[in-house]
């Protein structure tokens, strides 16, 4: 498979740059009272000037069996090599710049700047997800973290009234003037507060349910497995939108808006993870049950803001 290809791959660009270093002090450590044979030809000596095309190349194969890693494997998958791949390439142009630019004179720091800079692109490389099981759980992973740091934030911050939440100046006057919640306020965002915690705990069933059950033995599975990378996504893109919207001063229509339109998410993600593979009938229950809490925190809001 493509996929596995690509620690072989990044092999061949970490000894291109071994390579080029070991040219370079060989290059530097040589005598140049040395004696050359009589039939020498200066025009043999440009052609064979071409150490950093072996670089090229590599890259060039780089890039040739990226584009051989075919979609049907998973977009998520595709996603995370082709960032790998482009992340490893800027490290050996930039590599190759140095050198073009500063030649003998660039300082060894330098150097081994831009070689540092290689070797993480290639380990980026070396550890991509090697099927789109692996990749879909390192970016839920990601997403969960976002979700269960704001869930953590909001509720720390309902400790108190709010206040200080963005303040970039410590000045007493300033700190008097801030915005801060009203107890009505604490209680028109409870219901928005709880939509979170359901995200939180959607992550915590679906990276459970993908870890134990998810597959990539079919090219419908795997296309589960992207359709709900794509669902939670949004999930975690709209919970960092709300999370703002609740803080002083309170803007109740946008909160309402982003409110609404996180519960059609974390309904729509729900009915993606009990249509799929990984859904087990242990867990439909659970997926119900999450399910009826968010139609009722919406229903909570709408008759919390119908009576203001």
């Amino acid at each position: 498979m493509a996929a596995s290809s690509t620690a072989p791959l990044a092999n061949i660009l970490l000894n291109s740059i071994e390579n080029l270093l070991l040219a370079e002090q060989q290059v530097q450590n040589k005598d140049v009272a040395q004696q050359q044979s009589d039939d020498y030809v200066l025009e043999n000596f440009w052609n064979n000037l071409s150490l950093l095309t072996s670089v090229e190349q590599a890259v060039l194969s780089l890039v040739s069996v990226f584009y051989s890693l075919s979609p049907v494997y998973g977009s998520v998958l595709h996603s995370n090599v082709q960032y790998a791949v482009v992340r490893a390439i800027q490290a050996a142009r930039l590599l190759l710049k140095v050198i073009k630019d500063e030649g003998g004179e660039a300082i060894p720091e330098r150097y081994h700047q831009s070689t540092g800079i290689v070797w993480q692109g290639c380990d980026l490389i070396a550890k991509c997800p090697q099927d789109n099981k692996a990749a879909v759980l390192r970016e839920l992973h990601g997403q969960n973290n976002l979700v269960s740091d704001a869930f953590t934030e909001i509720s720390e911050a309902l400790k108190g009234d709010g206040s200080g939440w963005n303040c970039l100046d410590d000045s007493e006057d300033y700190m008097e003037e801030e915005d801060k919640w009203t107890n009505e306020d604490k209680d028109l965002i409870g219901p928005s507060v709880n939509l979170i915690k359901a995200a939180k705990i959607l992550y915590k069933r679906v990276l459970a349910a993908v870890e134990k059950n998810g597959s990539c033995a079919t090219p419908d599975k795997v296309k589960e497995l992207d359709q709900l990378y794509e669902d939670c996504k949004l999930v975690s893109k709209t919970v960092d939108t709300l999370i703002l919207e609740l803080y002083p001063p309170l803007n109740v229509s946008s909160m309402e808006e982003q409110s609404c339109q996180l519960a059609d998410l974390l309904r729509t993600a729900l009915k993606t993870c009990a249509q799929s593979h990984i859904a087990s009938e242990a867990e439909q229950p659970h997926i119900d049950f999450l399910d009826k809490a968010v139609v009722h925190n919406l229903d909570c809001m709408k008759e919390k803001l119908s009576h203001r």
